[in-house]
């Protein structure tokens, strides 16, 4: 049927809206639907995070005390969100903190995770402080488990890593490192290199590196100062023991910004405290098993849409409370 002038006029502006609204569809980015272009901004920022009077448990063996950090949480690579339910998931980028590591929590470090390879020809490291020398003992394998002793003093390196400078050693209670010397021979040539994680061996000094040093969430930080301190060293960071924002708690975890993760919940626009519930001592928070905390604490959401959390200290948990 043939269409009259008319009616072929009437029907022109139908057809040029059908054709730009097919123009239209055709030219929208395949993702457009899901894109979330905010949401991406907010988790790229990372959460804000500032940290007073805490002892942060890695693993049952490691632990550091951190008086005071300010900073954030990034998410690593491979990953999208900070998600406390993965201690990998995220990086603790520190701008300013002091932390405390006793002799004791110094051994664990290198037993439990810089020597804890099977190939670290160091083993059974014990050490403890004298005036300002830490004395390193322990067992260096050299075909049989010799054993080892020795003195050392402590600083920075040129590439900011942790130095701990041999000045003594006796193997097998003989004095060795005279004779060392007068070889031309160091540390380094005794002690493979295999096996080492976050240390190194250069010449007559042990290398620790902040960045790998801990597990997971590893620390990005340029360190700026170390001394021993009775029993323990001092570690300082960016411009040292930072000052905090103004809080009624004296041992807490204060996150705000960004995106984060916790359970089942994933928080936009963070702003999560985790406070000690007992804080007549540094709050012991366990990340790996954080949830137990919060399963045994006392969550209070405010009405701001914060969340407060009152939580216990991981050693002083009754076993009932979570299983463990």
């Amino acid at each position: 049927m043939l269409l009259t002038l008319r009616s072929f006029l009437l029907l022109v502006p139908t057809v040029l809206y059908f054709l730009a609204l097919c123009c239209a569809v055709l030219l929208l980015p395949e993702d457009a639907e899901t894109e979330q272009p905010a949401a991406s901004a907010d988790a790229d920022r990372g959460v804000s995070i500032e940290i007073a009077n805490v002892l942060f448990r890695y693993s049952p063996e490691l632990t550091v005390n951190i008086v005071r950090l300010r900073g954030s949480l990034l998410p690593a690579k491979g990953h999208a969100v900070v998600s406390f339910n993965d201690a990998s998931s995220f990086v603790v980028a520190t701008d300013a903190a002091e932390m405390r590591m006793s002799t004791a929590q110094l051994s664990a470090l290198m037993n439990s995770w810089l020597l804890a390879s099977p190939k670290a020809q160091l083993k059974d490291v014990r050490i403890a402080a004298e005036g300002d020398r830490l004395l390193i003992r322990g067992t260096m394998k050299k075909g049989l488990h010799v054993p080892f002793s020795s003195r050392a003093t402590v600083g920075i390196s040129n590439d900011n890593r942790i130095r701990i400078w041999v000045e003594k050693v006796k193997a097998a209670d003989l004095p060795v490192k005279g004779l060392m010397d007068a070889m031309g021979m160091s540390l380094d040539d005794l002690i493979s290199q295999k096996g080492l994680r976050g240390l190194s061996v250069d010449k007559d000094a042990f290398l620790i590196d902040p960045q790998s040093a801990f597990p997971p969430p590893q620390i990005r930080a340029k360190i700026s100062g170390v001394k021993i301190v009775g029993q323990g060293l001092v570690l300082t960071f960016g411009q040292g023991a930072p000052k905090l924002q103004p809080r009624p708690w004296k041992n807490y975890m204060a996150m705000r910004g960004g995106t984060m993760q916790y359970g089942r919940e994933q928080m936009f626009d963070s702003d999560l405290a985790m406070i000690d519930s007992t804080p007549s001592d540094p709050f012991e928070f366990y990340l790996n098993n954080y949830w137990c905390q919060m399963v045994a604490g006392n969550i209070k959401a405010q009405p701001d849409k914060s969340m407060r959390v009152y939580v216990p200290d991981w050693s002083k948990m009754a076993k009932a409370a979570c299983k463990r």
